[in-house]
This record gives structure tokens, sequence and C-alpha cells, in this order.
């Protein structure tokens, strides 16, 4: 199953080519933020009648010092468009710790899966650190720091340092 698709009836395994779709995040004066859906995916759950399908697409390891704040959610300059007036950035959306749990069960629960990922330039260890879309409030909720998942102890910590890596991945449904 090497053919990209861009219909929905994807089969695990199967790289899926998604057209772009954007989010409107915020302005900030010649700064625009949106959160993207766009590019190569793998297929790691097949659509039913009960729940939704499930693509992937591995982005690597990202240094904290890359992970910003944008309206309250953490947000990587992944993509830039230079415009007349300004700079449009673009981001792959975060998962929740409860969608990132649901993908890596999946994941490391099937060897055909992790090989595709690598084959498609997707590394992604499953048993790793994954940053995720939640937040922790700092000193009074007046900071918000992002937070990553550590599968060994199922919880969410925070960076200490702004070169500690973890994984980044996104998620699509259809």
């Amino acid at each position: 199953m090497n053919s990209e698709t861009t219909n929905k009836d994807w089969r695990v395994g199967e790289l899926v080519t998604l057209g772009q779709s954007t989010t409107f995040l915020k302005k900030n004066g010649t700064k625009s933020y949106s959160s993207i859906v766009c590019s190569h995916y793998v297929c790691v759950r097949e659509a039913t009648e009960g729940q939704q399908g499930v693509l992937v697409k591995g982005l690597g390891e990202t240094r904290r010092e890359r992970v910003l704040l944008v309206s309250g959610k953490p947000f990587c300059k992944d993509e830039r468009d230079e415009l007349f007036f300004g700079k449009h950035y673009y981001s792959y959306p975060f998962p929740t710790s409860d969608e990132l749990k649901e993908v890596l069960d999946i994941i490391r629960s099937d060897t055909g899966i992790q090989q595709k990922l690598m084959d498609n330039g997707m590394s992604v260890n499953p048993n790793g650190t994954f940053w995720v879309n939640d937040m922790k409030s700092l000193f009074f909720g007046l900071k918000r720091s992002p937070q990553y998942y550590d599968p060994s102890t199922d919880r969410l910590a925070t960076a200490k340092s702004l070169d500690e890596r973890h994984q980044r991945l996104t998620i699509a449904y259809f």
C-alpha cells in the first residue's frame, strides 16, 4: 500500500496525502498564526461505524525553546509565508494527552505501522516522550507552560530547560 490517495476509505498503513486546511488562531501586529493540516500522514486506524479513522504524522524531536504559546496553546513555527504586510506562521496541532495515549497504544501494538512511519521519514518511538496540547499554570496562573507526556510514568511533565527535547506528532481524524 504505497500509493497516495485522496479519498476517505483509507486502510491501516496507507500513506495519505491531505490537502491544506488551516484554522486561524491569532494576529499580532504584522504576524499571523494558524494551525495547519496538510501533507503526508499514515493511517493507523480505519474508520468504522463506531469510531473515527486516525491519521498520524511524525514531526521528529523538538526543543522546548521552539514551542511558543499562541492564544494560550503550544505552537511551533512549522511553516511560514512571507507576505507583503508581514509573516504568517503555521503549526501542526499538538494532540491532547488522551488523543496521544490512544495513538501510542495503536502504534505500540503494530510493528507494521511503526515500519510504515519509518519508511516515510516519520520516526516515532511510542515509548518516548511527546509534546502535548495540555498546559500547566505556573506562578499563580499568570504564566502557562507547555507539557509533555511520558508513557513510562503515564504522567504529564513540564520541561526543565529550553534545550529539553521531546517528540512531536500530529493527528488528523476522518
